[in-house]
């Protein structure tokens, strides 16, 4: 799309000359082109008052009049989306084809060139180019009127002309930021619509997902334990209860936008679940090793690898290191690894990377799986 296009929200370029003309940015451009055409009233005051013309001549001449005022109308649309070459050839087209009224119309034809300088106002990208345009327009109409020896408004008509072309560039361009500005807003507003998207869908499966994940493996243990000891079973049950009405906090809190979580209670819940699953869970050092500005995103990746572990690694074995600025998960499974085609590693991936930390994940040399999250 070229530059000129956005300026009256015209038609892509692969729209057909109809569509061009009926496009509600076509509508607003011949609601405001109109108004240049107040002008023109010398131009036809002077068709009809001029001594010695025939009604048939007048008639003519202002037939003549209202086709440029046509071409002048739907132009811009037709233009709007061509390339700068075919819309500036189109506006110097469209003076040239002034030339003709001047053998039905008269000297006073020169007043058309103030459309010729709204049509490159509102189609041009270079303003330089427009100026140059209006210095140009500006010089002819002087020097006709030096040459011919017209006084009065035939004579100022240089001065109008680049008056109001400067005026109608600098209210192109104005017109051409704000609709810049208008567009970047509503394209601010979309990606804040992807980024709460985003956000609500990390969410949803980093709780919901180790929740239920941890539901699953209790409820298991539980459904073993009711014959041979009902009382541990109960128990798990209730663990079971709790965690389905935290599952059922956290989707509220993600729903409203407020879940956190914290690394302490993370390592806390994920030796629960772990044991819960049968996987002793080594950790060399407390959480109060981490720089505090890096335990959120760490609370989040061991409950993703747990999660993981819990799911997929059928382990008997999980070790969290913990360092000021790492975090490595790495348990001695032998079932497949996560293949990365869910949304919680990248989700996670994008956690660390706003923290500016990177994420490493993948199978260990000496067996098992391996998440790393570091600077």
């Amino acid at each position: 799309m070229t530059d000129a296009v956005p300026l009256m929200g015209a038609a892509r370029g692969d729209l057909g000359l109809l569509a061009r003309l009926t496009h509600p940015g076509a509508w607003r451009w011949y609601a405001g082109g109109s108004i240049g055409l107040v002008y023109q009233a010398f131009e036809l005051v002077a068709v009809w008052t001029a001594p010695g013309g025939s009604t048939a001549t007048r008639i003519i001449a202002t037939a003549s009049l209202a086709g440029y005022y046509a071409v002048y109308l739907l132009l811009p649309p037709l233009v709007w989306p061509e390339r700068e070459a075919v819309r500036v050839a189109a506006t110097l087209g469209l003076l040239a084809l002034s030339a003709p009224l001047f053998l039905t119309v008269g000297v006073t034809a020169v007043w058309t060139w103030l459309l010729v300088l709204c049509v490159a106002a509102f189609t041009w990208s270079s303003q330089a180019a427009g100026l140059l345009l209006v210095a140009g327009v500006g010089g002819l109409a002087l020097e006709i009127a030096a040459v011919l020896g017209f006084p009065g408004s035939i004579a100022a008509n240089w001065w109008v002309c680049v008056s109001v072309g400067v005026l109608m560039i600098a209210f192109g361009h104005q017109v051409r930021q704000t609709v810049r500005l208008r567009a970047a807003g509503a394209e601010i507003a979309r990606l804040a619509v992807d980024e709460e998207r985003a956000r609500f869908a990390r969410d949803l499966h980093d709780s919901l997902g180790h929740s239920l994940t941890v539901v699953a493996v209790k409820s298991e243990l539980a459904g073993k334990l009711v014959a041979r000891d009902p009382a541990a079973a109960t128990t798990e049950i209730a663990d079971v209860e709790r965690l389905a009405r935290e599952a059922l906090a956290d989707l509220r809190a993600a729903v409203s936008g407020f879940r956190g979580v914290t690394l302490d209670g993370e390592l806390a819940s994920a030796a629960a679940a772990l044991a819960a699953g049968g996987v002793a869970l080594e950790l060399p050092a407390p959480a109060s090793v981490v720089r505090p500005e890096l335990r959120p995103v760490f609370a989040w990746a061991v409950r993703e690898g747990v999660t993981n572990v819990l799911r997929h690694a059928k382990a008997s074995t999980c070790t969290i290191a913990l360092s000021r600025t790492g975090l490595r998960i790495r348990d001695d499974g032998t079932a497949a690894s996560p293949d990365g085609s869910g949304s919680g590693l990248p989700g996670l991936a994008e956690r660390a990377a706003a923290a500016g930390m990177r994420l490493e994940a993948g199978p260990h040399p000496g067996g098992g799986f391996e998440l790393r999250v570091q600077r």
